[in-house]
C-alpha cells in the first residue's frame, strides 16, 4: 500500500481511509506536511524567544529536514550558528613540521541545509581561530 504520509510519518490505512502518525518527525498535520519548527532564528526572536539552541527548518515542508542551531539574539541582530564537532577550545601539543596536527571539522548539517540558511542571510562568516604561544614566526631566522 502506498504511504500517504510525508517526512517519515507512519501511515495507518483502512480500505477507505488513512491517518498519519507524525510523532518524532518534526512535522504535523494530516499528512505530516507542516513543519513544527520555525524557519530561522529571526522567526524565534519575533515570537519573543531569547538566545538559546533551537531546531529550525528553513525550507518549511520542503525536502530538507530540520536541524539544531544556536541562536544569539541581541537587540539589533540575530546570529545563527551551525554547530560542529569540535569543542570551543582544543589544545594541540607536540605538532611539528614533520608531525602535523590535522583536525576535521564536521558540521551538524548538510551542505544543502547550510545553503538554505546562507542564501537568505544578510551576512555570513565562518570563524576558526588559531592561537599560538611561544612559537617563532615562520620568517624569523633561527634554529629548527
Amino acid at each position: 500500500m502506498p504511504n500517504h504520509c510525508e517526512h517519515g510519518g507512519r501511515c495507518k490505512q483502512t480500505w477507505d481511509s488513512f491517518s498519519c502518525n507524525c510523532d518524532g518527525t518534526g512535522y504535523s498535520g494530516a499528512t505530516c506536511h507542516t513543519s513544527i519548527h520555525e524557519p530561522s532564528c529571526e522567526a524565534y526572536k519575533h515570537l519573543g524567544r531569547s538566545s538559546d539552541t533551537y531546531w529550525i527548518d528553513p525550507d518549511g515542508s520542503g525536502p530538507l529536514g530540520p536541524f539544531k542551531v544556536n541562536c544569539n539574539m541581541t537587540e539589533d541582530k540575530v546570529w545563527t550558528t551551525v554547530m560542529n564537532n569540535l569543542p570551543p577550545r582544543i589544545s594541540i601539543t607536540g605538532s611539528s613540521r614533520d608531525r602535523r596536527t590535522i583536525l576535521q571539522v564536521n558540521y551538524s548539517t548538510s551542505m544543502d541545509q547550510v545553503t538554505a540558511i546562507t542564501t537568505s542571510a544578510e551576512h555570513c562568516e565562518q570563524q576558526i581561530t588559531y592561537g599560538c604561544r611561544m612559537s617563532r614566526l615562520l620568517n624569523t631566522p633561527g634554529k629548527g
